[in-house]
């Protein structure tokens, strides 16, 4: 009974102990979950507890799927007409009509051939003349040009001993040589090598130079040198100098055409610059960024300046062949210029201000031969020889004279004597001028003008 009884009252404390532990299980849990959620404090990382570092499970790395690149060709660029600006594309007629305009014109078959020989800056002067005459039918360009090519290595390519098969094989009308840039090396004459510019390596370079001269010398073509422009760096420039004096020089022994293009690729101070004024007298960029190669304005630049030499060796040409021989009926009535004078010249020709040829006159006014005989006076003669005014308008900044020049004023009876003056006939007549008495001494003058007052002051 006493058992039974104790039993019964021990129930109600296990309940409420398990009660009891079923809250703290509870409760811990809950705190465990947030000290896992909220971040740790200063303390804990001091000096540890809080939450605890989750274990980390390895990752799993995914594979990854490498696409191949597929690099895009870029399309070849074409040379676009340079001269043509950019315009929005037309459609339709006016599309097949651009065409048409920017389509080259065909050459004539008595088209003469201008060769253009040399390295890498030939090949861009060929450009550039292929661009300048692209519209001229009488005219066709043709370039033999090797970028790495020179005078020195004739290992690479020997100019010497192919410029004459080239020459025979084109049969130009004009040979326009352009090279140099690749020369500042030693030379290899043999077993012997010179260093650049010494005595011997100038020896060779100008027998070599001569044998380029001689071979169109001997063909009967006409030379047209063009000259190296200045470069990036000052001793690539200092060499060019010196060589370009080696062109002139042996263009000169043959009567050819020396073309010097150094001012335009230089600043006032004759030092280089990347951009400059181009053929239409606007700043552009001449040079590419390596300051050697040139652009596609660089290229119409130097066009432009060996341009005037081709001109004048193939006018002469073309009249000695007869190309532009005309017929009686097809001859043009010829107008003789009216009698003048270049001293009387009021007027001159303009220039365009955006003529890419400049083409008007060269000399400034007044200051041409005279193109016939003129009885008129110039002005010179007028002023300094006759004597007379220029004949101001009135209202000029050279009006400023009320009257013309007249004669100067002269007496219209005999000449004025004055009075005492002694006629030169009576002195030729007489012995001659008498010459005045002595002049007395100060003392004496003194001395007697004293006594003429002593004598004044006696009475009578």
């Amino acid at each position: 009974m006493a058992a039974a009884e104790r039993s019964a009252s021990a129930r109600p404390i296990r309940t409420a102990l398990v009660a009891l532990l079923a809250a703290f299980a509870v409760l811990v849990t809950g705190f465990t979950a947030e000290a896992q959620q909220r971040p740790r404090t200063v303390l804990e990382m001091l000096f540890g507890g809080g939450q605890q570092a989750a274990p980390q499970r390895p990752a799993v790395r995914k594979p990854v799927v490498r696409k191949k690149k597929v690099r895009a060709t870029r399309p070849a660029r074409q040379k676009k007409q340079r001269t043509q600006a950019a315009r929005p594309k037309p459609s339709g007629q006016q599309q097949s009509a651009a065409a048409a305009a920017v389509a080259p014109t065909s050459k004539n078959e008595d088209a003469k051939t201008v060769l253009v020989a040399g390295d890498f800056l030939a090949a861009s002067l060929a450009d550039g003349l292929s661009n300048l005459y692209a519209d001229n039918e009488m005219i066709v360009i043709e370039a033999r040009t090797d970028g790495s090519s020179g005078l020195v290595r004739e290992d690479h390519y020997d100019w010497t001993e192919k410029l004459g098969p080239i020459l025979d094989e084109a049969k130009p009308a004009v040979l326009v040589m352009m090279l140099g840039s690749n020369d500042r090396q030693p030379m290899a004459v043999g077993s012997q090598s010179f260093p650049s510019r010494s005595e011997e390596w100038v020896k060779n370079y100008e027998q070599r130079i001569g044998e380029i001269t001689e071979a169109t010398k001997s063909r009967g073509i006409p030379l047209v040198w063009v000259g190296m422009p200045a470069f990036k760096f000052d001793r690539m420039s200092e060499d060019m100098v010196f060589l370009n004096d080696l062109y002139r020089k042996a263009a000169s022994s043959v009567s050819g055409e020396y073309v010097d293009i150094w001012d335009g690729f230089v600043d006032a101070n004759g030092a280089f610059v990347y951009s400059g004024p181009g053929v239409n007298g606007q700043t552009t960029q001449l040079r590419n960024s390596d300051g050697i190669t040139m652009s596609n304005a660089g290229e119409d630049k130097l066009a432009f300046f060996a341009e005037r030499a081709i001109n004048r060796l193939l006018g002469t040409t073309l009249a000695a062949t007869g190309a532009f021989t005309l017929g009686p009926d097809q001859l043009p009535t010829i107008q003789l210029p009216p009698i003048g004078n270049a001293a009387n010249a009021l007027q001159a020709a303009p220039v365009s201000i955006d003529d890419p040829s400049l083409d008007g006159p060269d000399t400034l006014l007044g200051t041409g031969s005279a193109s016939g005989f003129s009885l008129e006076p110039s002005p010179r003669e007028r002023l300094v020889i006759n004597g007379g005014g220029t004949g101001g308008t009135e209202g000029r900044a050279d009006d400023f004279a009320w009257s013309e020049k007249s004669a100067a004023v002269t007496p219209s009876g005999p000449p004025i004597v004055s009075r005492g003056s002694v006629s030169l006939q009576s002195v030729r007549e007489s012995e001659g001028i008498v010459p005045p008495d002595e002049m007395p001494t100060i003392l004496d003058a003194i001395i007697e003008d004293w006594s003429r007052q002593n004598d004044a002051a006696r009475p009578e």
